[in-house]
């Protein structure tokens, strides 16, 4: 059975999103087509409706989101039978601050030169939709601001 929540439900998708640490983030191209790559989904940042993702400014990704924000990720824990599906709109975010908060050591295999380099950008996906499929349920939940539905 799918329960069909709205914000209330984001510590119940954060919960579990919290061990999934790799998805797949899918945007638009230039012609329509759909392209998807497999992104880390930092875990360590508490979800609170917003994932964020480190790409290079120069790659296609970012020039998608520039051109198209809509994306969706798709979610496969590694054990059990967890899947979730986050679909919003995207931006690049422009706060250094928050991308040097946001940076992990780990990223230096990609990122070398670290958060300063100008060629790396954080995206932003700012969830609206959220489906989820899992051992303790299924559920669906719109996260779109009241305001914005207005």
């Amino acid at each position: 059975m799918t329960e069909t929540q709205g914000r209330e439900a984001i510590p119940q998708i954060a919960a579990l999103l919290k061990d999934i640490d790799i998805c797949l983030f899918a945007t638009r191209g230039e012609g329509g087509e759909l392209h998807a790559r497999p992104m880390s989904n930092n875990r360590q940042v508490e979800w609170d409706g917003d994932s964020f993702f480190f790409a290079p400014s120069d790659g296609r990704l970012v020039a998608e989101l520039e051109r198209e924000p809509a994306a969706v990720t798709a979610y496969r824990a590694e054990e059990g039978y967890t899947f979730v599906s986050v679909s919003g709109s995207a931006e690049i975010e422009t706060d250094e601050t928050l991308k040097k908060k946001l940076w992990l050591d780990d990223l230096g295999q990609w990122f070398p030169n670290g958060p300063e380099d100008p060629n790396v950008s954080l995206i932003r996906l700012r969830a609206e939709h959220v489906d989820w499929w899992g051992e303790q349920g299924d559920g669906s939940a719109d996260l779109k601001e009241v305001a914005a539905r207005a």
